[in-house]
């Protein structure tokens, strides 16, 4: 929210971040550029870390990844995740009142978009290998 305050987050590996903190320092980060004159934050690299962000209606949607990974591939999924947290939430936002417990039921939307659309993913890179497995056999008959 504008606020700083986070009214969802969930974690996908060990590592341990406090999503008020994080949050209050997105919420910073975006103030800071737009009194730069600039319109928005991508991307914030911090060491081996790089959150990755995209606003939209006082919120900002932010993943953090490995310094390495794709951002094209983040945002992509940014904004899947606000394109569906928006439709399933848009008047809880408009109309909030301080209680961030209305949005966690947004988990098992969120699990669709990153965890099950990962393992597809996984399972068409295999698919890959294998079709270049018989390619390369195929090649030297």
């Amino acid at each position: 929210m504008k606020s700083g305050i986070c009214i969802f987050h969930k974690e996908y590996h060990s590592v341990y971040l406090d999503e008020n903190l994080v949050s209050g320092f997105l919420s910073a980060a975006a103030s800071f550029v737009s009194k730069l004159g600039e319109d928005r934050v991508e991307s914030i690299t911090m060491g081996k870390k790089k959150f990755v962000s995209i606003a939209s209606n006082d919120l900002i949607f932010s993943i953090c990844i490995d310094k390495e990974d794709e951002e094209k591939d983040a945002f992509e999924k940014l904004w899947e995740i606000k394109i569906i947290f928006l439709r399933k939430f848009l008047e809880k936002v408009k109309n909030w009142n301080g209680e961030v417990s209305v949005f966690r039921n947004f988990e098992e939307d969120l699990d669709k978009i990153v965890v099950q659309k990962a393992k597809v993913s996984n399972a068409v890179k295999e698919l890959i290998q294998k079709l270049k497995v018989q390619r390369d056999r195929i090649l030297k008959e």
